[in-house]
C-alpha cells in the first residue's frame, strides 16, 4: 500500500507538471513591470508613445419570489434556476444595479455542468456572501468572506466624497502591488507608472485585488475556470467599499492583464449589469467554444456563464501580434476569435493592436485609458466611435492602431 507521503508527493508533482504545462498560458511575465525603455520582441515591451499621462475628459433571474430555470448554457451546459437578486449582488431584496430578477427570494444562481464543452447558466446571481468588513485605508485591506481573509490594496483620491471605482486585476504570478504600480508607459520617466486616482475626471477609488496563487486545473492565481472561488471575494469587497465609502454605481470599471484579463471576462459575464466598461489586455472569453482550441493542454474545464446579448456591454481590448503567445496559447489567435463573439453577444468593442508581444501595450497613455472610461457610463448615451486621441490606422500611435466595433 503507498503511504500517505508517497501519495501527497504524487499528487505535488502533478499539479507542479500541470502549472509548469500552463506556465504561459495568461502568464503576466516581467515585461509588464520592466521599468526600463521597452524594446521589441517577444514578452518585453517596445517603444512607448509620445504621448504622457494626464487627465482625460447579473444577468437576469426570474420574476419576483420565482424559481424560474436560467438560460441554458452551451453544449453540454447544465441549466440554473433563475431566482430574484437583490441590491449589490446579493439575494433577497431587489433594487440594486446587479439584479437577478424582481424583489423577492429566489433560487441559487445558473451553474454549468461539469467536463469540456460545459458553459454555466444564466440564471440569477441569488448569491449572499458572508463579509466581515474591516476599516478600509489606502494602502493594504483586508475583509473576510465565507470565514476566509482576503486582501486587497487600494489607493484613494484627495477627495472621497463620491467616487468612481476601478478594479485591476493582475496577470498570473505578478505580485499585485508591483503590477498596480507599474501599468502605464510614461515615456518622459522611461518607465511604468501607476495609475492617478486624482487625474480621472471624477475621484477615483483604484482597488487592486489579491490572489490564492491557484494552480492549474484549479485557475492561474484566480479561478478563471469558473470564478466560484473568486465571486464570493470581488462581492465582499464591493459589499464592504460601498458600506463605507460612496461609490458612483454607474462608472464601476474592470481592468485586468492575461489571466486577470481572462477573470475581468467571467466578470463581466457573471455580472453584465454591473460594469460600464471592461478592459481586458492580452485575455480570453472561455464562454466562447471556439477559444478553447487556442488551449494546446486542455486540463482546464470551463464553467463560465453565458453571455446575453440584450445585456449589451463595453470592451476595450487590447492583443500583441504573433508573439502574445503564452507557452500553451495563442493569445493573438483568440481575439481574433473573440471579436465576432463579442459582436454577436450584444458588446461594443474598441480593439487595439500592437506588436509587442505578451505584454500590457505601452502606448496607451493614461489619458487615453480615463477618456475610454469616462465616456462610458451606465445609462448614458452609447459611445458611437473611436474615442478622440486614440491611435487609428491612419495615424497610429508608435505600433498601435486601434478599431471600434459597435453594436448595432
Amino acid at each position: 500500500m503507498r503511504s500517505p507521503d508517497f501519495t501527497t508527493t504524487v499528487r505535488a508533482l502533478w499539479q507542479a507538471t500541470c502549472a509548469c504545462m500552463l506556465a504561459g498560458l495568461l502568464a503576466a511575465c516581467a515585461a509588464a513591470s520592466d521599468e526600463s525603455m521597452p524594446t521589441g520582441g517577444g514578452e518585453t515591451n517596445t517603444g512607448g508613445s509620445g504621448e504622457t499621462a494626464g487627465s482625460g475628459s447579473g444577468a437576469t433571474g426570474g420574476a419576483a419570489g420565482s424559481n424560474s430555470a436560467g438560460t441554458g448554457g452551451i453544449g453540454a451546459a447544465g441549466t440554473g434556476a433563475g431566482g430574484a437578486g437583490g441590491g449589490n449582488l446579493t439575494g433577497g431584496t431587489g433594487g440594486g444595479y446587479v439584479t437577478g430578477g424582481a424583489a423577492g427570494s429566489g433560487g441559487v444562481a445558473g451553474t454549468g455542468g461539469l467536463g469540456a464543452g460545459a458553459t454555466g447558466g444564466s440564471g440569477g446571481t441569488g448569491v449572499s456572501v458572508n463579509a466581515v468588513c474591516n476599516p478600509i485605508v489606502a494602502g493594504t485591506s483586508t475583509l473576510s468572506v465565507n470565514g476566509t481573509t482576503r486582501t486587497f490594496s487600494v489607493q484613494l483620491p484627495a477627495d472621497t466624497s463620491r467616487m468612481a471605482l476601478l478594479f485591476v486585476w493582475h496577470g498570473w504570478m505578478q505580485a499585485p502591488t508591483d503590477f498596480a504600480n507599474k501599468i502605464v508607459y510614461d515615456v518622459p520617466s522611461r518607465s511604468w507608472v501607476p495609475f492617478d486616482p486624482n487625474a480621472f475626471p471624477m475621484p477615483l477609488m483604484i482597488v487592486t485585488p489579491h490572489d490564492t496563487k491557484l494552480i492549474p486545473p484549479a485557475g492561474l492565481d484566480w479561478d478563471i475556470a469558473s470564478g466560484a472561488q473568486d465571486f464570493p471575494f470581488f462581492e465582499a469587497m464591493l459589499q464592504c467599499i460601498e458600506q463605507q465609502f460612496n461609490i458612483d454605481d454607474t462608472r464601476i470599471y474592470s481592468f485586468g492583464f492575461s489571466a486577470g484579463a481572462v477573470f475581468t471576462a467571467l466578470l463581466s459575464a457573471k455580472y453584465p449589469d454591473l460594469f460600464a466598461a471592461t478592459m481586458s489586455e492580452s485575455g480570453a472569453w472561455f464562454n466562447d467554444q471556439a477559444e478553447w482550441s487556442d488551449v494546446s493542454v486542455p486540463i482546464m474545464q470551463w464553467q463560465w456563464p453565458a453571455f446575453d446579448a440584450a445585456d449589451r456591454g463595453n470592451v476595450l481590448l487590447t492583443h500583441g501580434g504573433p508573439n502574445d503567445f503564452a507557452t500553451v496559447i495563442s493569445l493573438e489567435s483568440a481575439n481574433q476569435k473573440a471579436l465576432p463573439f463579442l459582436h454577436n453577444n450584444g458588446r461594443t468593442v474598441t480593439e487595439c493592436a500592437h506588436t509587442f508581444g505578451h505584454t500590457l501595450d505601452p502606448d496607451l497613455t493614461q489619458r487615453m485609458y480615463y477618456d475610454y472610461m469616462w465616456a462610458h457610463q451606465l445609462g448614458g448615451p452609447p459611445v458611437t466611435g473611436l474615442i478622440p486621441g486614440f491611435p487609428t490606422q491612419a495615424h497610429p500611435v508608435g505600433a498601435t492602431t486601434c478599431r471600434f466595433h459597435p453594436y448595432p
